[in-house]
């Protein structure tokens, strides 16, 4: 089963972009460019990463649907991008749960290595769960 990779950011280029990226390295990708449409795709399907812009129409609502997946969405690892994100807010965001913050603009090697991690790490977590409850 090819990990899945949510890409939520409003700038659509991007998303279609780092989706094209993401399948070549053997994800299945959904993008969506709102919260709503987001949240559908979370309530029907499960991701193994989500990829979300900070600000998305000039909102904090990022933050907001981080926080969604980290408490409704517990095996999905979160990443964080911004271009111009309030520190401390994401650094609560990372605290809480998300898996890292990547600054835009940023490389297409950082994009594939930070999923690579959040992946292995995600992977890691569910077979360590499953090996101590056998």
């Amino acid at each position: 089963m090819l990990p899945r990779v949510l890409v939520v950011d409003d700038e659509m280029e991007l998303g279609h972009v780092l989706s094209d990226l993401l399948e070549l390295e053997g994800c299945e990708v959904s993008v969506c460019s709102d919260i709503t449409s987001a949240r559908d795709k979370l309530a029907g399907d499960k991701f193994d990463v989500a990829m979300l812009d900070v600000y998305l129409s000039e909102s904090p609502i990022g933050l907001d649907l981080a926080r969604h997946i980290l408490d409704e969405c517990p095996d999905t690892s979160v990443i964080l991008m911004t271009g111009y994100a309030d520190e401390a807010e994401v650094d609560a965001a990372c605290l809480n749960g998300a898996y890292t913050c990547i600054a835009k603009p940023f490389s297409l090697e950082d994009v594939v290595k930070v999923v690579g991690m959040a992946l292995e790490r995600g992977s890691a977590e569910r077979n360590s769960v499953s090996a101590g409850s056998g």
